[in-house]
């Protein structure tokens, strides 16, 4: 497509509409390892990803697949995010099995539950470095996500039928007993947190760690082996302090994602 050939009709979502207002943020990247290990707090989703990925080795490429895919249907247009929504299907399809609980990659309860952490650790971030959202902006953005989580197969009459309700389902899963129940959860959420290849990220992630920390709620980050210290509390009120103040100084070249820019661009 040439730049200013599209129309906003040609997008799943308007370029005024909440999850582009949100999602184009680069910041929001800081609340990405908490949401990648809160999703394999959960059993059936950490027994997939231990029995179908090389968790361990390839923490990377992981984060790039799973960027890819949701920046692509984010800011694509209808046409690219099928096809986005087809091959994310054709990989997971395998994803199922009993060991050593029963997992399906297709489950709603798995499918709705990445889908609350991506809403979840995305807010928290946005409200806490950019500006916090009214009720009505909350709500308008959770029915975006909802569009957004079908093209990840999840039924939109599935879970909460509102922002509120969902606020509900997501402490009640913190609180809960499912989270953090068997020990490949600590594995895989520690391999997550600490990768050990490539060598780069391995050092970077040591630095890291305790801002990563910080951004996990309580009990799961507690039961999950992860422990708050004044290290990491200083890390954390560091990192935020330092973008809240840098965010609004940026361009929109350092600031926005680039799949955002580019869809931008193709706009008429």
């Amino acid at each position: 497509m040439t730049a200013g050939s599209l129309s906003p009709g040609d997008f799943v979502f308007p370029p005024d509409s909440l999850i582009w207002r949100v999602s184009r943020e680069r910041a929001l990247l800081l609340g990405g390892p908490a949401a990648a290990i809160l999703q394999v707090a959960h059993p059936g989703i950490a027994s997939g990803v231990a029995a179908h990925s090389n968790f361990r080795r390839d923490t990377l490429g992981r984060l790039h697949r799973t960027l890819d895919a949701v920046y692509t249907i984010t800011f694509a247009t209808r046409d690219e995010a099928s096809a986005m929504a087809a091959h994310v299907a054709a990989v997971h399809r395998p994803i199922r099995g009993n060991d050593p609980v029963p997992y399906d990659a297709a489950s709603p309860d798995a499918q709705l539950w990445v889908l609350a952490t991506l809403i979840a650790c995305g807010l928290d971030v946005y409200e806490s470095l950019v500006t916090p959202l009214t009720p009505a902006e909350r709500e308008a953005h959770y029915r975006d996500m909802r569009t957004f989580g079908q093209f990840f197969g999840l039924d939109p009459a599935f879970g909460p039928p509102n922002a509120t309700a969902f606020r509900e389902y997501y402490d009640s899963m913190l609180r809960g007993d499912l989270l953090a129940s068997i020990p490949i959860c600590r594995d895989v959420a520690t391999a997550v947190l600490r990768p050990s290849q490539p060598r780069w990220l391995a050092l970077a992630a040591g630095p890291l760690s305790g801002i990563v920390i910080e951004t996990l709620p309580e009990p799961v980050r507690s039961r999950l082996g992860f422990r708050s210290t004044p290290a990491s509390r200083s890390a954390h009120r560091i990192a935020v302090t330092t973008l809240r103040f840098l965010l609004p100084h940026l361009s929109d070249r350092l600031r926005y994602t680039p799949r955002y820019l580019t869809a931008r661009r193709r706009l008429r």
